[in-house]
């Protein structure tokens, strides 16, 4: 079951030593967003409208695989095809930078109303 999630919108300049002045899209920190692609499964760092940040348990990935994955905010669901732009070890887990391809028009849609229920579910913290 996923728990409730909090995103915030990142501070522009907060990830410039990740390359984010290369980004397209800005991005949505989240919290509660699942990501599963074969025996990889995990959740969700960052999502924008052209990639996400992932954190997975199980193998990494080689920089260029594409993996067939699904996310979900146990609302919405929606399966992707993403790129592998980098892998990283995070303690234990891996991290990968992923691009969103093959986004049809109607994929596009689905990502935006993924984006739109993470928003609404932000949460400030437990004493709000």
């Amino acid at each position: 079951m996923l728990r409730s999630m909090a995103v915030r919108l990142t501070n522009p300049g907060e990830y410039e030593a990740a390359g984010a002045s290369r980004r397209r899209h800005g991005r949505v920190l989240c919290d509660g967003v699942s990501f599963q692609a074969g025996k990889r499964s995990g959740f969700v760092v960052d999502l924008s409208a052209s990639g996400a940040r992932v954190s997975v348990r199980g193998d990494g990935a080689e920089a260029g695989e594409v993996l067939e994955g699904v996310l979900s905010t146990g609302e919405d669901e929606m399966k992707v095809k993403a790129r592998v732009v980098w892998c990283r070890d995070d303690g234990g887990r891996k991290c990968l930078g992923l691009e969103f391809v093959e986004l049809t028009d109607e994929l596009k849609r689905d990502l935006m109303n993924l984006l739109r229920t993470a928003m609404a579910q932000h949460t400030i913290g437990k004493g709000a």
